[in-house]
């Protein structure tokens, strides 16, 4: 995360606020997202897909340890490996190829999210639409155009039909959002990278194993040290900061920038205001601690883990945003989720010793 290049003599409250708002909303989000896709699968009576690059085998010599540092690794690596072409890319003078990467990713990402979520959604919000909802299309599409439609019995397949069109329309939208460089909507991308934040996080969450979860976010918190210090992050900060100096200099600002115009903001995945820019990657994986304290909570019939890792990532996240004063950019991942999971082994213990939960409850967690 870093302050604004383009406003530096705001109010440090203004800043604070516009800092701790979308992670609010994001967290609020994932908790809801996880809530409801945890119950969907509960309501269906199925198991919960292992999406795991390799599983937690508790038969493997590691045992679950093995399986969950492998998977921290395989997404450490793809990290860098990642941060380093995003970096070639950007050092090449290549921003267009970057500007259709993510337009084509985030298009894809959110017709896949539009699907799942939106089944999960129809299932928790709207139950009874599976049998009022193709109804009422009916009704409706014969009292506004005079026709003598007769759906039938059919209604998964039509609920099936209006999914795949939000879907789609989602897809669009992050295409577009994206891709195209006159879309001066920042509002709407902003709210795309905060729903964005949110779903990627929990999917994560709930489809891999605990283990893994919280040993991927101990290793991309180290790896963000090191990749705003030492690695490619580096870079494109710093890349950043040349391009938008030279873009300064070039434009009689007259106290005012438009921020959003910025050449190398609006080819990556940001959430990006005149006070602050925020990662998707923060929201993203703030939001996997939560969904990880949500899901161990549900499993422990109690919400302490979820309350404490909360207040633990807010106190990491506040000192953060309170280091900017030294540095306009900081890795925005150690601070909160080292606090929100040390917090949350507190929340555990706190349960075993009030009694609300016992160790083996507290071991099959991880089971």
């Amino acid at each position: 995360m870093s302050e604004s290049l383009t406003e530096k003599h705001e109010p440090r409250e203004a800043k604070l606020q516009a800092f701790i708002q979308p992670i609010v909303f994001v967290l609020l989000i994932a908790i809801i997202l996880s809530l409801f896709t945890l119950d969907y699968y509960a309501l269906a009576n199925t198991e919960i897909p292992d999406i795991s690059p390799i599983p937690e085998n508790p038969e493997d010599p590691g045992g679950i340890a093995l399986g969950a540092t492998l998977n921290m690794l395989f997404y450490v690596t793809l990290a860098f490996i990642g941060g380093l072409i995003v970096l070639v890319i950007i050092k090449k003078g290549f921003m267009q190829l970057l500007v259709y990467f993510f337009a084509a990713m985030m298009g894809f990402s959110w017709f896949v999210f539009g699907l799942f979520y939106g089944a999960v959604v129809l299932i928790e919000v709207l139950n009874l639409s599976w049998t009022i909802l193709p109804l009422f299309i009916q009704n409706w599409i014969n009292h506004s155009f005079e026709w003598r439609v007769t759906i039938g019995t059919q209604q998964i397949f039509v609920i099936e039909i209006l999914l795949y069109i939000f879907a789609i329309l989602l897809g669009l939208l992050g295409i577009f959002s994206f891709g195209i460089q006159s879309f001066d909507k920042i509002w709407l991308r902003n709210l795309m990278m905060i729903f964005f934040g949110a779903m990627i996080g929990s999917m994560l969450a709930i489809h891999l194993g605990l283990l893994t979860t919280l040993f991927i976010l101990v290793g991309l918190s180290l790896y963000d040290i090191y990749a705003v210090f030492r690695g490619p992050l580096k870079g494109i900060i710093e890349h950043g900061r040349e391009t938008a100096n030279q873009f300064e200099e070039s434009m009689d600002f007259q106290n005012e920038v438009e921020y959003e115009k910025v050449p190398l903001l609006p080819a990556l995945p940001v959430y990006s205001t005149p006070l602050i820019n925020i990662g998707l990657g923060d929201f993203a994986f703030f939001s996997m601690l939560i969904s990880a304290a949500v899901v161990i909570g549900i499993k422990l019939a109690t919400p302490i883990p979820l309350i404490t890792s909360l207040i633990g990532l807010f106190v990491g996240a506040y000192y953060t945003f309170r280091l900017l004063k030294k540095d306009r950019a900081l890795p925005g991942l150690p601070l909160p989720i080292f606090g929100g999971l040390g917090c949350l082994v507190l929340g555990i213990l706190s349960c075993l010793l009030l009694g609300v939960s016992t160790l083996d409850s507290i071991v099959n967690l991880f089971a």
